[in-house]
């Protein structure tokens, strides 16, 4: 009774509040924090939960109505391009339903899947799974090969129209995988791990395959994404259409110069080898890439606003559904 009675009073003056947000208190103990939000549209996942960090939250909100926000400057920066919605940039790609199966598996789909080797000959190459060991650059090799399983031929034909050289990650791991957006050297088909991006426009794709892997990105990977389990973001296929991106297929001169920039730098960042997301904090590679994103969106030479993704990264890196509990990254963070 005694907690309800508290409970019910905190929530009174937060209703009562003029401020956006705050703390929550007990005595002397900080216990939680409360942030109040405008959903972005109806349905849009209740992306405050699992955050710790509540100025974080407001930097996500903020972000997605088109400015990047420091919360220890109290600084806002307008970014060139509008957000969107990531079907509204490119298509989504098939579920691995429709794909196909990996060999053994339930017979589902139009090819059944082999892993071979990335020196081998492909026919019909996918990026079928992801793995830690081996998708360290935006630049991925495929991980299986096809062979036609279904005798409908339409259908097989449909997976191979829907090919794509950039995918998305389904379930990123951020405590041991890289890469939330891959490209592949060919046209290849998705799968469990990874959903393709349809596009004609390869400057769109190249400036897709750097923003999903920024840290900005991850931000609002993890505030938009299931992340039930502690160090994982998984979206499921229709929920990537409502992912939020910059329009980077915008008609417009911000749009040119993003398209022409992720151009002029793509071949410099597919080849970096990252760690994994939650070591951007210590990672110089991740840190290139937040610059160039920066820099797609209009503010690579506000030095101000660099040195707030620094802090940025550093502060999401520290929450709980960031790191996971990995006691080696809490240790190299200084909070285990």
């Amino acid at each position: 009774m005694a907690q309800a009675y508290w409970i019910a009073n905190v929530l009174n003056e937060i209703r009562e509040s003029a401020r956006a947000s705050d703390v929550i208190h007990a005595g002397r103990r900080r216990v939680g924090s409360w942030t109040r939000l405008v959903m972005p549209r109806p349905g849009f996942p209740w992306f405050a939960v699992g955050m710790a960090n509540h100025y974080l939250v407001a930097v996500v909100a903020e972000l997605m109505d088109g400015r990047l926000y420091s919360p220890s400057d109290l600084e806002h920066w307008e970014i060139a391009l509008p957000f969107t919605t990531l079907d509204q940039v490119v298509g989504i790609g098939p579920t691995q339903d429709l794909i196909g199966h990996p060999r053994g598996g339930d017979g589902r789909g139009a090819f059944t899947f082999d892993q071979m080797p990335p020196k081998f000959a492909f026919t019909y190459p996918s990026l079928w799974s992801a793995d830690s060991e081996t998708q360290q650059t935006i630049l991925t090799p495929p991980t299986h090969e096809g062979s036609p399983a279904a005798n409908d031929e339409t259908l097989l034909k449909q997976m191979l129209d829907q090919r794509s050289d950039l995918f998305i990650s389904r379930n990123l791991r951020l405590t041991s995988q890289a890469l939330a957006a891959a490209r592949t050297g060919q046209l290849v088909m998705g799968g469990r791990g990874w959903t393709a991006l349809l596009s004609n426009d390869d400057d769109v794709k190249a400036a897709l395959s750097i923003w999903l892997n920024s840290s900005l990105a991850l931000m609002l990977r993890t505030s938009y994404a299931q992340t039930t389990q502690p160090g994982r973001a998984a979206m499921q296929v229709r929920a990537l259409a409502g992912f939020p991106v910059p329009d980077f297929a915008a008609d417009s001169d911000a749009g040119a110069q993003a398209r022409a920039i992720a151009r002029q730098h793509i071949g410099e960042l597919a080849a970096l080898e990252l760690r994994p997301a939650s070591y951007a904090f210590q990672d110089a590679n991740r840190r290139r890439v937040d610059s160039v994103a920066l820099e797609m969106v209009g503010l690579g030479e506000n030095q101000q606003a660099n040195a707030a993704i620094d802090a940025l990264r550093q502060q999401w890196c520290r929450e709980p559904s960031v790191h996971g509990g990995n006691r080696a990254i809490m240790r190299a963070l200084g909070v285990g």
